[in-house]
This record gives structure tokens, sequence and C-alpha cells, in this order.
């Protein structure tokens, strides 16, 4: 049992340092068969079953090893494409083989294209998960978060915003204008007859009645003397 086990344990190491190493060994077969192993890809044809043991033979490798180098150009993509167009295989050196593919290799290769194309998905869904986790961060650090609102507890318990007010325009100072000054009236000497008359003048003035101003009161002559002087 030891022994058996050892050996599927090579065989899978085998298989894996095959698979690894499989891309680095394109070269060294499209050096042998360029015609089964082409640089372009719309020259690539299904394989003949016998690649393997022509690998073994013309480098000296392991069979697992061999069939691991193989699983790499045959899991790619447009081979894979090549097994669903085409009928017949190729033998190494081009030519065409008797050998038909059969539909277990076409559904394998159904399954890979199709598992290729799921991870394809999944990486398209995590690029755009990645670009638009990248932007809202962006949007984040541009605009300012907005402060939470004040809560006012009356005392009954009750919670309930405050008032929002909007700010009142503070209006413009004007200079003061300067007062306009009248100019003083000219005063008008004032003939006052007796000093009764001159007592109701300066109570008009008081009262506003009149506006202008006694400066000084004169005796007005009496007739008699008037008529002595038309004597003489």
């Amino acid at each position: 049992m030891t022994t058996d086990t050892t050996k599927v344990t090579n065989k899978k190491a085998e298989q894996r340092r095959g698979f690894k190493e499989g891309a680095r060994q394109f070269e060294l077969l499209r050096a042998k068969w360029p015609k089964a192993f082409p640089a372009k890809s719309h020259e690539i044809r299904p394989l003949t079953n016998g690649a393997q043991h022509a690998l073994v033979e013309a480098f000296g490798w392991t069979p697992d090893y061999a069939k691991g180098v193989l699983a790499v150009w045959k899991t790619q993509p447009i081979y894979c494409k090549a097994i669903l167009c085409y009928s017949t295989r190729i033998n190494l050196d081009g030519s065409a083989s008797a050998e038909e593919i059969g539909d277990k290799p076409r559904a394998m290769a159904m399954q890979r294209l199709e598992k290729l194309a799921e991870q394809r998905a999944k990486k398209k869904a995590e690029q755009q998960r990645l670009e638009a986790a990248a932007v809202a961060i962006e949007n984040e650090q541009k605009v300012p978060e907005a402060a939470p609102a004040a809560i006012v507890v009356t005392k009954d318990g009750a919670q309930s915003k405050p008032l929002e007010f909007a700010p009142t325009a503070i209006p413009e100072e004007k200079p003061d204008e300067p007062a306009v000054t009248e100019p003083p009236k000219p005063r008008k000497p004032l003939v006052a007859g007796s000093a009764a008359m001159e007592a109701a003048l300066k109570r008009r003035l008081a009262n506003g009645a009149m506006t202008t101003e006694v400066l000084k009161t004169v005796a007005a002559p009496s007739t008699t003397r008037k008529r002595e002087q038309q004597a003489r």
C-alpha cells in the first residue's frame, strides 16, 4: 500500500511540475513541431492522442511530466474553441490524422470555456466594485458631512428639533445728513407810540404772532407839538 501511494504521489507531483513549467516548454515544442504548436492562434488545431508519447520519446520526459506540459497547451481558450470547431485531429508534423473528436472532449472544452467566462465576469465585477468604492471615497472627501441637528428636550421629556431661523440682513448705515440752518432774518426796527403799545408788541412777539424784534421804542410826537411846529 505504501509503495502504491508513493507512486500516485509522484505521478501527481510530476504532473504539477509539468503544468507549472509548461509555458516555458512551448518554445522547445514549437522548434521541434512548428505546425503542431504554432505561434499564431488561428493556426492551432486539435492534436493527436499520441502527442504525449511523442514528447516522452523526443525529450526523455516522464509520461506524467509530458501530460502536465500538454495540459497547459490544451486548456488554452483558443485550443478549446478548436476542439469545438474541427471534427478530426492532426499529427505533430501537421498532417491530418484519422482520429475523430468525440463528444467527451467537446463537453470538456465547453466546460472549460464556461469556467473561463465566469472567471472573467467575476474579475470584471470585482474591478467595478473597487472603482465604485474609490469614487465614493473621493466624493466623501470632497463634500463635508453635515453636522447633526441639536435635540431640544422639553420638561415633559419630549424631544424636538430647534427651529431654524434664517439670518437677518443688517441694514446699511447711512451717514447723517447735515442739518439745514436758515440764515438769520434781517431785523427791522419797530417804532411804538406808547409804553402800552410796546408791551402789546412784546407779548405778540413772545406768542409767535410776530417775528419782528423790538430793538428800541421811540415815542411818537404829540398832536399839540405838531401844531406848534406848523404855526412857526
